[in-house]
């Protein structure tokens, strides 16, 4: 009974809750901000909006920007519209999935359902395949604590006959309403999924107020006669009820009466939700999942807490008055930080939270592991570092991939890492020593309330285990895309961006007549140019008979660019510039979609037409705007290879609109004038 449950609510934004162990070493961590509200666990009264017989699942209108897919699995056969000839007989909607072989009885209210408007489907996108996909994966591990439900979701049982089958579109109708729960957030552009079988989290139980009397104990609690103690209680507690309920891990240990306590409160607040469902109309929200603050004291508050200190007076006051109402024994262990001092930073926990951020973590004995997240999956690799204390190799790598085995196990829980992940331990030539890591791994791992697959260390010393995903990592919700990578995490270099350019003015040069190119791009690139690539510009410029101008452009990112061509022509006796963007390349376009590529495309074919009959006035004008901004602004120094310092090379001006070589950005984010930087023998020229 040495664990604290330290809760930081001084900011009405966020909430952040962390469990502490010995030393005040992080064990788990919850976080919540007004600005990514989680709907896991919510209940909304839906509308079907479309029908998808080709994915057998429907799309829902529940009061948010997005549908909501649901699977046909996953809805109640008392949803479906039978005929009074079928209505009595036993429903299977998908072999594979055990949920649609329970049928429930009514509860003393009618099924909520519309039938007024037939059937009908839409084009259906890639992203929707996959949403469905993930959501047959997602219905074994749909609720926080799936240890606790998994002997309900856990597949079909054999002794259970099949009967006849139906599709979503022969027993769903269009408007129909359905009282679903979110089992999977929103994420990116996928839609949130939603299940009609509700869950009911209370401390020591899962009430199942649909899925009829199929009571059950958690897996985790393996003791024979613990088991069949609280099947007893269970069936003296349910009895005569049409509910499913399901002993959590908490619940071993407790009494009959905690447990009765536990199941009356959930009744009470279905009962509390069935209610609503007949006050509001569809599409509308019904019931909120606890807080984070709840949810803590609910999953979290156990024999092994010693004190919950909460910083914040509302959410003292809320965690008292639910812990009053649900752990009244427990009601000793809440405090509240008095302290001037941030709670966080008494007990140690930012600089550990700042640590969560860095894909490095150091071992005791001197190594360390990286953690590296890709499309795929997430590899982890282990090196042994300054390690150095042990007799031989063989010994130094056991003792560097045992402690790996623990720090991986924390991190995967602590960073909410999930799907497949890979380490990549350290080799072991002894088959001894690759079991013990084995063996320790799966023990550390099996502290986490995620559900996890582990594999065996393969010949190349690879170990890979799946994780089930609760919730967004603690990266992609604390962090953002980077701007001038876009993700990738590096950049061109630039001798191989300036290259790129110039192999990309010669290509365009060569398929049709040009006097003039335009490239704008960022100023070290522009600096790179002038001092590192003179001989291949005026390569270019002889070979063609052509003139390079190069401006720097303050929004393009460090590998991007766009050039624009340029021919003189003459018209109606006045000197005309026909101007057309060739080329804008940006350091994602490998993301770029087919719409944006086929405009680009266009682009090409386009040509715009400036005057070039400029007067005296105007020229004059040009002239002292030109020199007001040289007077004001330092000249750039560049150095060449020869470390040889080239003064006033680059003339920072700003280019008139009524300029004939007129500049255009076609930065997507802005279409402001920028300050543009050119070589002083073009400037010339274009004043000229």
């Amino acid at each position: 009974m040495n664990k604290k449950i330290i809760i930081d609510a001084n900011f009405p934004t966020e909430t952040r809750v962390v469990l502490l162990g010995q030393s005040n070493n992080i064990e788990d961590i919850e976080f919540q901000t007004t600005v990514r509200q989680q709907n896991k666990g919510n209940i909304y009264l839906a509308q079907v909006t479309r029908i998808e017989p080709s994915l057998q699942a429907v799309f829902i209108e529940y009061g948010m920007d997005k549908s909501g897919f649901l699977p046909f699995s996953e809805i109640h056969p008392n949803y479906y519209n039978l005929p009074a000839s079928e209505r009595n007989f036993p429903v299977n909607a998908f072999p594979e999935i055990a949920l649609a072989n329970i049928t429930v009885e009514d509860d003393q209210e009618k099924p909520i359902a519309i039938y007024d408007s037939l059937v009908d489907s839409e084009e259906i996108d890639l992203k929707t395949i996959e949403d469905l996909v993930e959501s047959k994966l997602q219905s074994e591990l749909n609720l926080e604590g799936a240890d606790d439900i998994e002997i309900i979701q856990s597949g079909i049982d054999s002794n259970i006959p099949q009967y006849k089958q139906y599709k979503v579109q022969e027993v769903i109708r269009k408007n129909q309403i359905l009282l679903v729960q979110v089992t999977k957030e929103e994420r990116g552009n996928k839609c949130a999924a939603f299940t009609t079988y509700i869950s009911l989290a209370g401390k020591y139980c899962v009430l199942m107020p649909n899925k009829g009397s199929q009571n059950g104990i958690s897996r985790k609690i393996s003791n024979v006669e613990e088991r069949k103690r609280l099947k007893d209680i269970l069936n003296k507690i349910v009895s005569g009820n049409s509910y499913s309920v399901i002993v959590r891990t908490a619940g071993r240990g407790s009494s009959s009466l905690d447990l009765k306590k536990d199941y009356n409160y959930l009744v009470r607040l279905w009962n509390k939700i069935r209610k609503s469902t007949i006050k509001f109309p569809a599409p509308c929200f019904i019931h909120e999942e606890d807080s984070i603050i709840r949810k803590t004291i609910r999953d979290m508050c156990d024999h092994n807490v010693k004190e919950v200190v909460i910083q914040g007076q509302e959410a003292y006051d809320d965690a008292a008055k639910f812990m009053q109402d649900l752990l009244p024994s427990e009601l000793s262990k809440l405090k509240a930080h008095k302290n001037k001092t941030p709670i966080f930073t008494q007990f140690q926990v930012e600089e550990q939270l700042v640590k969560l951020y860095q894909p490095v973590v150091t071992l005791p004995s001197g190594g360390y592991i990286v953690i590296n997240p890709t499309e795929a999956l997430i590899s982890i690799d282990v090196n042994s570092g300054k390690s150095t204390s042990e007799k031989n190799i063989e010994e130094t790598a056991l003792k560097t991939n045992l402690e790996a085995a623990k720090a991986v196990a924390k991190q995967v829980k602590l960073r909410d890492l999930s799907g497949l992940i890979v380490v990549d331990f350290i080799d072991m030539s002894e088959a001894k020593n690759r079991k013990i890591i084995e063996r320790s791994f799966k023990e550390f791992l099996s502290r986490d309330r995620a559900r996890i697959q582990t594999g065996n260390i393969s010949q190349f010393g690879l170990l890979e285990f799946s994780r089930q995903r609760l919730r967004s990592s603690f990266l992609e919700t604390n962090s953002s895309i980077c701007s001038h990578c876009n993700g990738k995490g590096v950049i061109r270099a630039n001798d191989a961006n300036a290259m790129l350019i110039l192999r990309t003015i010669e290509n365009e040069i060569f398929e049709e007549r040009i006097d003039v190119i335009n490239v704008f791009t960022n100023i070290a690139s522009v600096i790179y140019l002038l001092n590192n690539k003179r001989a291949e510009i005026k390569f270019i410029e002889e070979k063609y008979n052509i003139k390079l101008n190069f401006y720097s452009d303050p929004n393009a990112t460090s590998d991007s660019y766009s050039i624009e061509k340029v021919k003189l022509l003459k018209k109606n006796n006045n000197n005309v510039n026909s101007v057309k963007p060739v080329i804008q390349n940006h350091s994602a376009d490998y993301t770029e979609d087919e719409p944006q590529k086929e405009q680009l495309r266009k682009n090409k074919h386009k040509w715009k037409t400036v005057n070039n009959n400029v007067s005296v006035e105007e020229k004059n004008k040009k002239l002292e705007t030109k020199q007001e901004v040289e007077q004001s602004t330092q000249n750039v120094e560049v150095v060449n290879e020869e470390s040889q310092i080239i003064e006033n090379d680059v003339v920072t001006a700003e280019v008139p609109a009524t300029k004939t070589l007129k500049r255009r950005y076609r930065n997507k984010k802005s279409n402001k004038k920028g300050a543009a930087n050119t070589a002083t023998d073009t400037a010339k020229n274009a004043d000229s």
